[in-house]
């Protein structure tokens, strides 16, 4: 996998979301830019998210990774897990 596509492997669900601090305590809210920026303390993600969003703006790559609530990310990982089950079978 390319550096690109392993960060699109995984992801962000910031804030608003409104169920996510219970079922994406910590670290897993800001996943993807934790993969991009390790060594920055988790309290510093969010304020990094803001800027890196702000500055790179919609449709860019980071973007890309960035869900706004846990249906979207299941309905993301369910197509994804399809594809590649359906790529192993032909």
């Amino acid at each position: 996998m390319t550096v690109t596509a392993q960060y699109l492997d995984s992801v962000n669900v910031p804030p608003p979301a409104l169920l996510t601090p219970l079922w994406a305590p910590v670290g897993l809210r800001y996943h993807a830019l934790h993969h991009l920026l390790p060594s920055m303390p988790y309290h510093s993600l969010g304020e990094a998210h803001r800027r890196l969003s702000a500055h790179l703006g919609a449709g860019s790559t980071y973007e890309q990774a960035s869900y706004r609530g846990l249906f979207l990310l299941v309905g993301r990982l369910a197509s994804s897990t399809m594809r590649v089950g359906s790529k192993r079978g032909a």
